[in-house]
């Protein structure tokens, strides 16, 4: 926190951050409490993060879209961002029952946090889902090439260490962000992100696929045009190595939704 800011003019800019997003009504319920022990607490597991209220608004609207996405897809969702990671552990540690009433009276249900490790799906199609979801509230075609502002909100804010993504060439790459916030060494295409994975992995139908990227041949013949078999989904969304599932090196090391447990 800016030692400079008098608490009613930081609880003033938070307010007044909130009250841009289109998820205003709902973090106008978020607790006032929440800011200042983000704050005081945040820099024990993110190192060199910023404690500006700006700073600190932004991740939390940014948790709010992923608690939209994981409620709305019923899959395991992984997040895409440290900086929002940092809001929701945050919030868990302070009040981990009232969080799971603000779930539930915003979003239908609660939204578990779990950790990578902890994960029954694989990171990579976790993350997967959470961008089709994120491009559909966001009224996008799901397999079009927008990243929605979920997935660029670390590069936006600067968050150190956090996740880089941007769009290359029309396919999704991502860089791990230095303690600056900058991009550090190559980027990763996330294969589990491309439009053939989403379609495979039944994220998309093929009606959204053809819309964007043309027809869809008949399942017996789905190689020869371009989309692949299962074999190549299973390749394409589980992967550990570089080169990259979207989850191991770039997703995040927390998730949510249906079916990832308590």
């Amino acid at each position: 926190m800016n030692v400079r800011e008098t608490p009613r003019a930081v609880a003033h800019t938070v307010e007044w951050e909130f009250a841009q997003s289109t998820y205003a009504s709902v973090l106008a319920e978020v607790p006032a409490a929440l800011f200042p022990y983000w704050a005081q607490t945040v820099h024990a597991e993110f190192p060199c993060i910023p404690r500006e209220a700006s700073f600190y608004a932004q991740s939390a609207e940014g948790l709010m879209m992923f608690f939209d996405c994981a409620a709305a897809s019923g899959r395991p969702c992984a997040l895409p961002s440290r900086a929002a990671d940092s809001v929701w552990h945050a919030w868990v540690r302070l009040d981990a029952p009232g969080l799971d009433r603000f779930c539930i009276r915003h979003f239908g249900r609660t939204i578990p946090h779990v950790e990578r490790a902890q994960m029954k799906a694989d990171m990579g199609r976790a993350l997967a889902a959470c961008l089709v979801q994120a491009r559909r509230r966001a009224s996008k075609p799901p397999a079009g090439p927008d990243l929605p502002r979920l997935f660029t909100l670390d590069a936006r804010l600067g968050m150190p260490h956090g996740f880089g993504y941007a769009l290359i060439g029309g396919m999704v790459a991502c860089s791990r962000l230095d303690e600056l916030g900058h991009p550090d060494g190559l980027p990763d295409f996330a294969r589990a992100l491309a439009p053939r994975s989403l379609l495979l992995a039944g994220l998309i139908s093929e009606a959204e696929y053809a819309r964007v990227h043309g027809p869809v041949c008949s399942p017996a013949d789905t190689t020869w045009c371009g989309i692949g078999s299962d074999a190549d989904a299973d390749a394409d969304g589980d992967s550990d190595g570089g080169g990259s599932d979207g989850g191991a090196s770039c997703g995040s090391c927390c998730g949510g939704g249906g079916g990832c447990g308590s």
